[in-house]
Order: structure tokens, then C-alpha cells, then sequence
């Protein structure tokens, strides 16, 4: 039985969070602890306070089990999303997604269809960070060859990562927004289309205008492209129709396949494909994929980060913090700290459109403050999931605001951990980029856009809100 606990007011919310943000800012950006460290001292921190404040212990570990069962059939999913892009890659699926995506490559349209490129490569391996340590890099250095200014190719690189960094199932934020929001993830992507269609349609149309200047390429600036073809076609079998694993494993999801069934069953026939199309790898090598993930040596560094990678065990560090987020998270709704914060924002809140702009503004304050993306999803999400079901609006929205807040902003806020590490492999700073960063800036305000008209924003009835969500939500 719990123990009468008296929750905090808001002073000792503030200092909770300023804590919290403190520990994350100086142990990623100042101390360059490893990420699961730091956000396990801020749980630690998190239940000494509350021990301090009266918590019994009994307590607190049913409040870390209520975050870890939270968190039960994210983690699931996650580790079928290893699963997948494990086997999918040694059957050479992703490989040829990847080939026949940098075939369409042509000079004369070099920013829109890189931005293209990098799109495909960071939906398919589920990584920001995978796409711009091998596309990114690569096009830097055909930007060069082409006399771009380096801040747009990196803004352009960036853009993509981004795009499946936020929309793709194989991304440990597109799994974690919906866990924080309280939906599924293939009905938060279906969300998510709203802001990413007219997002990604614009930033084409500006890529295109901003390349015109650019007409041509040297023969050397090409040369990092055309050696991952020949690498990629070298070690795998190429074939159009491993396409079709790709296109059955969306039309499960379409056919209301839960998503953990149809990704298993997407590894499974990845592994089938492979035992069919790749002889050069072993039956143990093909089935240990869905664990371990590839691992190939193929005298090309830029092929080894993109394709060394998959598997259980890959996942297995985000499944930790995403626990950990959601304990800390239910620790802190448990001692007051998110009730007393959103009392003194209520006025704020109180029409759906100013509902889903404040959730945009906490994702940005909470990168600001913990340089964590991660923490830019799980905690607003955690915050706001409460007040978006009394004022009826559908989780999905919920979750689709996160990933236009916390997803993007992480790239585009100088000191986050995601900007700097897209420094050191592009060697363009944030404040360089940002201005050609086109999707990451239009996300949001293609937010902003449906919040203040209603247009994609539903009820928790699936009715849509179109010309209402300027009114007082109703107590």
C-alpha cells in the first residue's frame, strides 16, 4: 500500500527540473560521459530526491516498475526493429535500396536528389546519425568538387538524416514518441504525413532552386559515390524484386498488422531472401543477423558505417534509455513535479492550438536545457499526455508534436548532443547549416500551421478539429 506522499509545489518543481537538466548538460556536453551513464545518474538523482522528500522506498520502486512496464511494448517493437534491419541487410534488401537510390543520382540536380538520397538511406537504417556519416559525408565532398557552400550541402545532408530520423519504423524516436504519447507507432507515422508532405515537398522545390546555380561535377567529386556502388555490387546480389519485402511488410502494417507481428515477420522473410539471393554468406551467418546484426569488412569506410549494423543487441542501449526516461519521467509525475509545472501553464493551454504550440516550445526548452534528444521526447511527452486527453485531442497528435519538436530541434540547437556530433563528421557548425536546414525548420512551423487551423489536428473520436482548435477546450 502506498504511503501518503505530499507532492511538490512549483519552486521545487523548477529546481527539480534545473537539477535533472544540469545533471544531462554537464555530463554529455562537459564531462563527455557515455549517454546511458548520464541519464542514469539523473534517475538516481531523481529517486534521492524523493526519497529526501518523503517517498518511502517501497514507493519508488513501484513507481520505476509502473515506467518500466510503460515501457514493455516499446522495447518489444525496438528489438523487432533490430531484428529486421540486421536481416535486411545481409539479405541484401537495404543494400539495394541504397544502390539503386544513389544510381538516381545525377550533377546537374545534385542538392534536391541528394536530399532525396539521403532521405531513402535514413529510412531504411532507421539513423540519422548512419546517414550523415556516410551519405553526408560523401556529399560534402561533391559539394566541394562542385564549388557549393559547404553550410547548404551540410543543411541539405541534414534534412535528410532528419526525414528518417522522424518518419522511418526502423528509428528509435519514431518508436519512442508514441510509447510517451499513449498510441501505436504505424498510426503516429500515418500522423506524422501532415507536417513531413509539405515539409518535404518545399524543401525539394527550394533544393532544386538553390542548385540551378550548380550545373556540373568533376569526375573526382563523383568518385566517393560511384566507389560505394561498386563496393555495394561487388559483395551483394542486387536485385529489384527484394523491393517487394519492403512493400509486403507495409501493406501488414496497412492491413492493421500489429507493428511487433509485422516486423518479425518482415526479419523472417528478410532471412528467407537471404538464404535465396546471398550465397556468399553461411545459414548461421543469414539467421544470427536478426541477433547480432551484419558485420562485413569491405576496405571502405564509408560502406562499413553504413552497413555494419542491426540486430537485437544494436537496439538494446535505446530500449535501456527509454526505460530509464520513463521511470524518471513517472517518478517525477508521482511527486508532483509535472502536475505543479502544467498549473501555473493552464492558461496557456487552454484552446488545443495553444496546446500543441506550448508542446512544440517545451520540446525546444528541453533540448535547450539537457542537450537530449531523447529527453526532448519523453518528458514533454510525459508532461502533456494527461492534459491532451482532457482536452480530447487524439494521442497521435500528441506524439506527431514530439517528433516535430523533439526529433528536429535536437539537430538544430548548436550545444545538443545530435548537432555536435554532426559537426564533427560534416565540419559545419549548427549556426552554419541552419539557415538551409529547410525540413527541420519547416516541420515545426508546418505545426503551427495545423494547430491554428484544426487541418490534420482529430479528437480522441478520429473527428477532425478543422476551425475549432481556436476554442476554449471545455472543463
Amino acid at each position: 500500500m502506498k504511503r501518503e506522499f505530499k507532492k511538490v509545489g512549483f519552486p521545487a518543481a523548477i529546481v527539480i527540473f534545473l537539477i535533472v537538466a544540469a545533471i544531462m548538460a554537464v555530463g554529455l556536453a562537459v564531462l563527455k560521459l557515455n549517454t546511458m551513464v548520464t541519464f542514469l545518474l539523473a534517475f538516481i538523482a531523481m529517486g534521492v530526491i524523493a526519497a529526501i522528500l518523503g517517498m518511502s522506498l517501497d514507493d519508488i520502486q513501484e513507481n520505476v516498475l509502473v515506467g518500466f512496464r510503460k515501457c514493455a511494448l516499446v522495447a518489444m517493437i525496438m528489438i523487432s526493429v533490430g531484428m529486421i534491419v540486421g536481416s535486411w541487410m545481409i539479405s541484401g534488401i537495404i543494400p539495394s535500396i541504397i544502390y539503386y537510390g544513389l544510381k538516381i543520382f545525377t550533377p546537374a540536380s545534385f542538392l534536391p536528389v541528394g536530399f532525396v538520397v539521403c532521405c531513402i538511406v535514413s529510412f531504411f537504417t532507421g539513423s540519422a546519425y548512419s546517414a550523415l556519416g556516410t551519405m553526408g559525408v560523401a556529399f560534402m565532398a561533391i559539394g566541394y568538387g562542385m564549388g557549393i557552400n559547404p553550410a547548404l550541402t551540410a543543411g541539405m545532408a541534414v534534412s535528410g538524416a532528419i526525414f528518417g530520423d522522424k518518419m522511418s519504423p526502423f528509428s528509435d524516436t519514431t518508436n519512442m514518441a508514441p510509447a510517451a504519447a499513449g498510441t501505436d507507432v504505424f498510426t503516429h507515422i500515418r500522423s506524422m504525413l501532415w507536417t513531413i508532405v509539405p515539409a518535404f515537398t518545399i524543401s525539394v522545390i527550394l533544393y532544386f532552386i538553390m542548385g540551378l546555380k550548380y550545373s556540373g561535377a568533376t569526375e573526382e567529386s563523383l568518385a566517393t559515390i560511384n566507389e560505394v556502388m561498386d563496393v555495394i555490387a561487388a559483395n551483394f546480389n542486387i536485385h529489384l524484386w527484394l523491393l517487394l519485402i519492403p512493400v509486403i511488410t507495409i501493406v501488414l502494417v496497412i492491413k492493421k498488422v500489429p507493428a511487433m507481428v509485422a516486423l518479425i515477420i518482415g526479419a523472417v522473410l528478410g532471412v528467407v531472401v537471404g538464404l535465396i539471393t546471398q550465397p556468399q554468406f553461411t545459414f548461421q551467418q543469414i539467421v544470427t543477423s536478426m541477433a547480432t546484426g551484419f558485420s562485413g569488412d569491405f576496405e571502405n569506410a564509408a560502406v562499413n558505417r553504413l552497413l555494419n549494423r542491426g540486430g537485437i543487441s544494436s537496439m538494446l542501449n535505446t530500449v535501456v534509455y527509454c526505460l530509464l526516461t520513463l521511470e524518471l519521467g513517472e517518478l517525477m509525475y508521482q511527486m508532483g513535479v509535472l502536475d505543479a509545472v502544467l498549473g501555473k501553464i493552464h492558461k496557456l493551454i487552454q484552446r488545443p492550438a495553444n496546446l500543441i504550440i506550448t508542446t512544440l516550445i517545451s520540446c525546444l526548452v528541453t533540448v535547450m536545457l539537457t542537450t537530449s534528444q531523447y529527453m526532448a521526447i519523453l518528458l514533454p511527452g510525459e508532461v502533456f499526455q494527461e492534459q491532451y486527453k482532457k482536452a480530447k485531442v487524439a494521442p497521435y497528435v500528441l506524439s506527431r508534436t514530439l517528433e516535430d519538436g523533439g526529433t528536429v530541434f535536437a539537430f538544430l540547437v548548436p550545444w545538443s548532443a545530435a548537432a555536435i556530433y554532426t559537426y564533427g563528421v560534416l565540419e559545419v557548425s549548427a549556426m552554419q547549416y541552419l539557415p538551409y536546414a529547410f525540413l527541420p525548420i519547416l516541420c515545426p512551423l508546418c505545426a503551427i500551421v495545423l494547430a491554428i487551423t484544426g487541418i490534420g489536428v482529430y479528437d480522441t473520436d478520429n473527428n477532425s478539429l478543422r476551425g475549432k482548435t481556436l476554442q476554449k477546450i471545455e472543463e
